[in-house]
C-alpha cells in the first residue's frame, strides 16, 4: 500500500507554503494525504488544490466549518476513497488501495481546543467504530498518558476521555518511529511546551490486515507539528533466533540433558569450547520442546478437559476409587501444564503482572501483539541519514554502524 501522509500545517494560506507542503508530498511519495488546520476557506480552496495536488480527487469539510479544518486528497491510481460521514471534528471514509489488499475504514480528526468541544468527536468515534479493518490518524488535541506532556501540568481527566474511546472502540496504537513529541509551542526554553497530541490508532481488524504498518513522526522544521507518515512493509519471513523458555526447566529430561552436553569433551580454546557445548544443549532442547512443550496451550486444555471429565464419572459414582486416584492424578498434570502455559505467556510478553486467569483477556493478547510489532525494525536511518527500510538494507546499515564502531578509521 502506498504512504498516507497526515499533518496539520496550521494555516496554508500563503503561496510560499502551499509549494513547501507540496514539495514535501512529491519528495516522500505520498499519495494519499490529509492537511489539518489549513484555515482556507471556500473562495481559496480551488488555488490551493491547484497548487498542492493537480489532477488527484479532493474534498474538505468546509461544509461543515468556515474554516476549512481537515483537507483530503489522494491519487486515484493508488487509493479508491468513498466519503461515509463528514462533521466539523473529522472525515470518515472507506479506502481502497490499488492492489491485492482489501479495503479499510480510515477516519481523520482534528479535534477542537477544549475538552467540551471534543466530546462530539468522542462520540462520533464511537458511533462508527466497526468490527471491518478501522485506522484514525489525526491531531486529537488530547492526550492518552501522563507522560505524553511536559513543560504545563497534567491531570487524570485530561487523558481519560481518549482513554475511554479507544477501550469502548477496542482501539491501539499502531507502531511508531522518530520523534516522540509530536508539538511543541515554539516558546522560550523556560515556556517550551512538547504533547503528544498526533497519533495514528487502529483496531484489530486493521491490525490482521496490515500487521506490517508503521507511523513515522518527521522532524517538524519550522511547524509546530510533526508530520506523520503512515507506511506498510512488505517483510519476508526469516528464522527466528533461539529462544530459552523456563518453562523447559519443569521437564525432568532438562537437568540431563545440561549436564550431558557439559560433560562432553571438545578440543580448543575455552570460549570455542562453551560456545559448542551451548549449541550442543540449544538442539537437545529443541527437541525436547518438540516433544512435550511445542504447543502448551493445547496441551493445557486438553488436560483441563480430560479433568472435568473424569470429575463429572466421579460424581457419578463416588465411591469408585480408581477414578478418585486418576482425578488426583490429572489434576496434578493440568496444574503443571497451566504454570507452564502461563510461564510461556509472562515471557513472550514480558508482562510480569500476569496472574492466572488473565491470559484469557483479551487486553493480555493485545500486549502480545503491540509487543511484537514494537521489537520489529522495519525502517532505519542509515549512518549517512537514509531511511532504509528493506531487509537487506537494514542489516547492511547494521553491520556498517558496528564494523565502523569496532573498527575506527
Amino acid at each position: 500500500m502506498d504512504k498516507i501522509l497526515c499533518w496539520n500545517v496550521r494555516g496554508l494560506n500563503r503561496l510560499a507554503k502551499q509549494k513547501e507542503v507540496r514539495s514535501f508530498i512529491h519528495s516522500h511519495q505520498i499519495k494519499l494525504f490529509c492537511l489539518l488546520e489549513t484555515r482556507v476557506k471556500a473562495p481559496k480552496m480551488g488555488d490551493l488544490y491547484l497548487t498542492v495536488c493537480p489532477n488527484w480527487c479532493f474534498t474538505s469539510n468546509l461544509c461543515h466549518h468556515k474554516n476549512g479544518r481537515i483537507v483530503l486528497a489522494w491519487d486515484s491510481d493508488a487509493f479508491t476513497v468513498d466519503i461515509v460521514h463528514m462533521e466539523s471534528q473529522l472525515i470518515h471514509c472507506q479506502i481502497t488501495p490499488r492492489g491485492a489488499m482489501g479495503s479499510f475504514f480510515a477516519t481523520f480528526v482534528y479535534g477542537f481546543n477544549t475538552a467540551a468541544d471534543r466530546i462530539p468527536m468522542w462520540n462520533s468515534l464511537v458511533n462508527l467504530a466497526t468490527s471491518a479493518a478501522w485506522i484514525i490518524m489525526g491531531d486529537f488535541n488530547a492526550i492518552m498518558e501522563l507522560e505524553d506532556k511536559i513543560g504545563a501540568p497534567v491531570r487524570f481527566t485530561d487523558i481519560l476521555p481518549m482513554r475511554q474511546c479507544m477501550a469502548t472502540c477496542q482501539l491501539n496504537v499502531v507502531k511508531t518511529t522518530g520523534r516522540h513529541y509530536t508539538w511543541n509551542n515554539k516558546q522560550q526554553a523556560g515556556d517550551r511546551v512538547f504533547t503528544r497530541i498526533d497519533r495514528v490508532i487502529l483496531n484489530p481488524s486493521w491490525d490482521n490486515l496490515v500487521p506490517t504498518a508503521e507511523a513515522m513522526y518527521l522532524p517538524e522544521g519550522e511547524y509546530d507539528h510533526c508530520p506523520m507518515i503512515l507506511t506498510t512493509y512488505n517483510v519476508s519471513s526469516q528464522k527466528k533466533p533461539f529462544r530459552f523458555y523456563n518453562m523447559w526447566t519443569t521437564s525432568s529430561d532438562f537437568v540431563p540433558i545440561v549436564e550431558r552436553n557439559w560433560s562432553t569433551h571438545i578440543q580448543g580454546c575455552h570460549m570455542f569450547r562453551v560456545v559448542q557445548k551451548l549449541k550442543g544443549i540449544e538442539d537437545d532442547l529443541k527437541t525436547l520442546n518438540k516433544a512435550g512443550f511445542s504447543n502448551v496451550e493445547v496441551e493445557q486444555v486438553r488436560l483441563k478437559k480430560k479433568l472435568s471429565d473424569i470429575q463429572d464419572k466421579l460424581h457419578s459414582n463416588p465411591l469408585d476409587t480408581t477414578l478418585a486416584t486418576e482425578e488426583k492424578s490429572t489434576a496434578v498434570e493440568y496444574r503443571l501444564a497451566h504454570e507452564r502455559y502461563i510461564s510461556f505467556l509472562q515471557q513472550t510478553a514480558k508482562l510480569h503482572w500476569l496472574e492466572h486467569g488473565d491470559e484469557n483477556s483479551r487486553y493480555f493478547y493485545q500486549s502480545i501483539r503491540q509487543r511484537r510489532k514494537q521489537n520489529r525494525i522495519l525502517s532505519i536511518l542509515n549512518e549517512n541519514g537514509t531511511l532504509v527500510d528493506t531487509t537487506d538494507g537494514i542489516k547492511q546499515a547494521f553491520m556498517d554502524y558496528y564494523n565502523n564502531l569496532c573498527n575506527p578509521p
